[in-house]
């Protein structure tokens, strides 16, 4: 008598599958949200390199002083003239000063998180130049270059998603936390400061 032979597979290897599965979650899951946060830092700090390049394109068109201000206010045009500006504002507005006045023409406005998803709130922007009279403004001339003599820089966090990389030996987190550069004479670049000082070929050395 012919046995039927048996297919499909048993309880036991199901229980396997399933363990085998869970452990593989458990270890790609927080790496996956690390990689998200990660993401919103990169998109935020797009859309600051795109706000800045902006302000020193329409400085050279208008052949005027255009601002970047960085706010913590509504990045509207009714705040064109009123926002107030702070180093570590999350938001921005860029503007034409009208010469001998004290308005402002409205050109854009971007919440500080823009393009980096349902969690952009969590991502900030913290603000610091050699000049120490800066104050969150960032003013081109009709030649492209900044109003002050120092270099502005512009860093990119996001504490939701924990601690920034760092150069060794310091102590090093999961977030790779980005710089902006502004040079006096008005290039703007985007560097990594976790890059050693050492590695003098790296391209992303700040």
């Amino acid at each position: 008598m012919l046995k039927r032979r048996q297919t499909g597979v048993s309880l036991v290897e199901v229980i396997v599958g399933l363990a085998i599965l869970a452990l593989l979650l458990g270890l790609g899951v927080p790496q996956y949200g690390i990689f998200l946060a990660n993401a919103r830092l990169k998109a935020t700090t797009d859309v600051l390199v795109s706000g800045l390049s902006l302000a020193r394109a329409e400085a050279v068109k208008r052949n005027a002083r255009v601002d970047l201000v960085l706010t913590n206010d509504e990045p509207v045009e009714a705040e064109v003239a009123t926002a107030t500006a702070a180093t570590n504002g999350t938001n921005w507005i860029v503007r034409e000063w009208v010469p001998r006045t004290t308005s402002f023409n409205f050109i854009e406005g971007k919440l500080g998180a823009a393009g980096s998803g349902t969690e952009a709130s969590r991502v900030q922007v913290a603000s610091a130049s050699v000049d120490a009279t800066y104050n969150g403004v960032t003013s081109f001339t009709g030649f492209g270059a900044l109003t002050i003599g120092s270099a502005i820089t512009f860093d990119i966090t996001n504490p939701s998603g924990g601690a920034c990389d760092q150069a060794p030996p310091a102590t090093r987190g999961p977030m790779r936390c980005l710089r902006v550069v502004v040079s006096p004479g008005g290039q703007i670049r985007t560097c990594d400061p976790a890059v050693p000082a050492a590695a003098v070929t790296d391209t992303r050395r700040c």
